[in-house]
């Protein structure tokens, strides 16, 4: 099995399991070399559906949701 991690190499540092907010500069950082066809995972909800994608939508002038459908 291939381990993706790995082969990636971030122009910045990896973010994991912080308090502090997570940025537009963080998250370009992390994605900075991909190719714009790489899909993106959101992990799976607390019951294990997985997350699916709904809509950004800003919630002020610099924050930005990120919403998932709601399984029910």
């Amino acid at each position: 099995m291939t381990n993706y991690n790995r082969l990636h190499k971030p122009s910045g540092g990896m973010i994991s399991g912080t308090s502090s907010p997570i940025t537009v500069g963080d998250i370009r950082d992390a994605i900075h070399d991909l190719p714009d066809d790489t899909e993106v995972y959101f992990g799976s909800a607390p019951n294990g559906d997985e997350q699916i994608f709904y809509r950004f939508k800003m919630r002020g002038e610099k924050l930005i949701g990120f919403e998932f459908q709601d399984p029910g």
